[in-house]
């Protein structure tokens, strides 16, 4: 039975010169740079201004409507700058080739650095619903409303605007970052357009048969938004721990490199692919044992080395951050061997 893990990426290195069949043959294929790294980048920056500014305009205009749902937004942006500033780095160091101290590149910082985005959005949600309850407990708060919806009218924009751009950039480049960058922008900004349809509605409202539970409408909109964006970080913490536990990719994923393998070995006789997966943020890491039967033990290693070019263009058609390794034996316990856990 075939087997579908993934892993890696990387340039073509040839297989080594001499190894039979029935041997080890592997053929590396090192870390490609993610396309148009600069279009990632400067989505990255746009990020980073983003943050900054709504960061500035949350804060800012906590102080002027006394509501803890604007100075939540603010906050929100804060963590989001210092995070965007590390992301930058963390772009450029991916892209850096493997060395003595990182054999398979750089690419495990990207889950890391988003699963630390998941767990800080996730403690930020949990603060915010603890003092909203509180807030409520203690008879609620007084706010503006009206510069509290101005303030959401204008990060709801801000928010979708740049979530606009950088789903553009992140469609042209496939870059795990910015695609992050978009759903949360994208959430952001729909929060803050529900903000401020909550805040019109406090504005209305004050002064009718109901205006005594307006203090309630501030901690109830923290809470509301505490509770809706609950789903976020934990989809993001599960997508990140799964690549950095080193679960196999999706089903998806395992059915196209299923198909590219069988496609590069049409017509092949004697010649039956197992393959493994991994996957660490936009690395995919194939890895496929060539089982040689008894009727092609006779085949040159050249032959080899064109099977191993087919191999590697027909799967590099899907990605460019790709590594693979593709190894010949005609002993099958190799494959089992190779996770150590041989069966006799």
């Amino acid at each position: 039975e075939r087997k579908f893990p993934i892993a890696g990426a990387g340039p073509l290195r040839a297989g080594r010169e001499g190894q039979g069949v029935g041997m080890l043959a592997p053929a590396m294929v090192a870390p490609l740079p993610t396309p148009a790294p600069d279009l990632e980048l400067r989505g990255l920056k746009l990020s980073v201004a983003g943050a900054m500014g709504m960061a500035a305009l949350g804060i800012g205009f906590f102080f002027l409507t006394n509501s803890e749902a604007v100075l939540l937004d603010g906050i929100f942006s804060l963590v989001g700058f210092a995070v965007a500033l590390i992301t930058t780095r963390v772009a450029a160091l991916v892209r850096k080739p493997d060395d003595e101290h990182f054999h398979f590149g750089y690419a495990a910082y990207e889950p890391v650095l988003n699963l630390a985005k998941g767990l800080l959005i996730a403690f930020i949600t949990l603060f915010a619903a603890f003092t909203a309850v509180d807030s409520i407990m203690r008879g609620g708060r007084v706010i503006r409303g009206e510069l509290a919806a101005v303030y959401a009218v204008v990060a709801a924009l801000g928010c979708l605007a740049i979530a606009a751009a950088q789903r553009r950039a992140a469609k042209r480049t496939g870059s795990p970052l910015l695609k992050v960058d978009v759903a949360n922008w994208l959430v952001d900004g729909l929060m803050s357009g529900a903000v401020a349809v909550a805040f019109v509605v406090v504005v209305v409202v004050k002064d009718s048969a109901v205006g005594h539970l307006v203090p309630y409408a501030d901690p109830a909109i923290v809470l509301l938004l505490s509770l809706l964006s609950a789903p976020i970080p934990i989809r993001i913490i599960r997508s990140n721990w799964s690549q950095l536990v080193g679960k196999a990719p999706n089903q998806d994923v395992q059915r196209v490199a299923r198909a590219k393998i069988d496609e590069a070995l049409a017509g092949e006789i004697g010649l039956e692919p197992r393959l493994r997966l991994l996957e660490t943020g936009r690395w995919l890491y194939v890895q496929v044992y060539v089982v040689v039967g008894p009727e092609r033990r006779d085949i040159a290693i050249g032959d080899l080395d064109r099977v191993r070019e087919r191999v590697c263009r027909s799967l590099s058609e899907e990605r460019t951050d790709i590594g693979i390794d593709v190894l010949f034996t005609a002993d099958e316990s190799w494959f089992q061997r190779a996770t150590g856990c041989h069966r006799e």
